[in-house]
This record gives C-alpha cells, structure tokens and sequence, in this order.
C-alpha cells in the first residue's frame, strides 16, 4: 500500500446505482471500525486534489479511530465521460450526485464502518446537505459543511446582479434548444444546464440562500442530525463578513440535534496553510458524533 498520508492508504473505487465508476482514496483506524468520515470534494476537484488537507485528516482521524474516504464525484475535473455521458463540473447533474453519495456510504458499510459522517466542502458541501435533505439516511450520524458558500452570491457580488440574471436568462434560452451547449467562453466553462443549476436562484443546488432574506432554507431545515459548518476567516468567495454567514446557519438549523460553527482565522476558501487547524476542528467534533 502506498504511505502518501504516513499511514497505511488504499485505492478504492465504486459504482454507482446508474453505472458511474468513482475512484479515491480510504484510510481505516486499527482494531474496530466504527464511524468513517466521507469527504465530498468540491467543483471540477478530484480525490487527488488538496493533498496537504488528506494528508492532515487521515492522520488525525486514524489517531482517533476515525476512518477516512475521499473519492471523485462524477462532477470531478472539468470534463469527464462514463460511457457516453459528458459528466464533470461543465456537464454534471446536481441531483445525481445523491447516487455518488449513496454508493459511497455503501462502500463505508461494506468496509465495516456503520456510522457515517458526511463532510462537504465547496459545492461539495451543498452535495452532503441536499442528501441529507433529501433521503434522510439513517446511515448517517453526522453533517459537516465546509466553505458553504452561495454560488448565486459569490457571483452576483463579483459582476453584479443586473448581468447574472442576463447571463441567467441567454442561458434558460440556449438550454431549450441544447442544454449541453456551452455558454459563451468568458462566463467559464459549463453547459447551458449547468450554469442554470449554479446560478439560477431557487435552483434545487441553491441550498445556501444566505444572500435572499425570504429564503426558506428548506434543506437545511430538514436535517436532524449533529452538523458542524466551518468558515474561513478570509473566503475569497464570501460577499459578506465570516460572522454574518455563520449566524444564517444558526438561524435556520433549527432541527439539527447540534450545531457547531467554527471560523478558522485567516483561512482562505481552501483553508490552505491552515490544514492542521482544520484537522484538529474536525477531529473534535467527530468524536462527539462518533
């Protein structure tokens, strides 16, 4: 086995409900497997992506007995095919990523692990929230969402409101001819349906509603079990002050068993240079849950 992390890591892959083979990454504690932590990497990111982060968790998660799993959604990369399927972050589904979670508790339970806790960070982190949301799986014991940022925010505070709904509305218009049509090359890289999904508010990806004030945060209402979200003090996506955005969470997490809320000061989106903190935050958390 190879030792990247400084302890024993095995390649693993599964396939999904609907035929997706995803590749990663596992680390198991020694004796007893118990509770595993499922990593849910964010847009166009791999499970090879944010070495430094994997290589921080699977230490301090193995020191305490905590397994660890990162593997590809099929939104990894830009572009990506499974048979004849464009997939990736330009062509992915949003709802499909509900069959990529499933198939990943599924190999946490056939590795012996029976309690599951999801940490998504980034778009992966809307991923974990709207499963949670949406199958209620008992599997799970525990939400953690890391970098929750609004795509729609992060956007509108970038080119402002009155062009992102433009940009919005040429999209809706190419999608009804082809929704795998690009849209035009200076707004990034996605099909029509994609940037729909990203930045269309109300949009079933659009779980974050911070930046609306009558926002229902239906999912985040729905969910029932520990959840802990982490911040970085400097997100670079953020359109308003750390403090701010933790407390929406706190508002409107009005079932959750628990809520912790955590900023790590100084950290970026990625919370690099930070990993050791953000490994110590986990960790201690994750052992309330598991």
């Amino acid at each position: 086995m190879p030792r990247a992390t400084g302890i024993p890591v095995s390649l693993v892959s599964v396939r999904t409900r609907d035929g997706v083979v995803l590749d990663g990454v596992a680390a198991h504690p020694r004796g007893r497997r118990r509770t595993a932590l499922i990593w849910v990497h964010g847009l166009g990111s791999t499970f090879s992506s944010g070495q430094p982060t994997t290589r921080a968790l699977a230490v301090a998660l193995e020191r305490a007995g905590i397994g660890y799993l990162k593997l590809n959604t099929r939104g990894h990369g830009v572009v990506a095919r499974a048979g004849k399927r464009l997939m990736g972050a330009a062509f992915e589904r949003f709802g499909d990523s509900v069959h990529d979670i499933r198939a990943m508790i599924g190999l946490a339970g056939r590795s012996g692990y029976r309690r599951m806790i999801l940490a998504g960070h980034s778009t992966g982190a809307n991923k974990a929230l709207h499963y949670v949301a949406r199958t209620g799986d008992r599997r799970v014991a525990g939400l953690m969402l890391l970098g929750p940022i609004s795509d729609v925010a992060g956007e509108r505070n970038r080119i402002g409101g009155r062009e992102l709904a433009r940009r919005v509305a040429a999209a809706e218009r190419l999608a009804r001819r082809d929704p795998e049509a690009l849209v035009p090359r200076a707004w990034g890289f996605w099909s029509a349906r994609r940037f729909i999904s990203l930045y269309r508010p109300a949009e079933a990806e659009d779980v974050f509603p911070y930046y609306r004030l009558d926002a229902g945060w239906a999912a985040l209402r729905r969910v029932r079990v520990p959840l802990a979200v982490i911040v970085g003090g400097r997100d670079e996506y953020l359109d308003r002050r750390p403090a701010a955005l933790i407390a929406a969470f706190e508002r409107n997490a009005i079932r959750a068993r628990s809520c912790r809320l955590v900023v790590v000061p100084r950290a970026n989106h990625g919370f690099r240079g930070h990993e050791p903190a953000l490994a110590r935050e986990i960790v201690r958390w994750a052992r309330t849950v598991g």
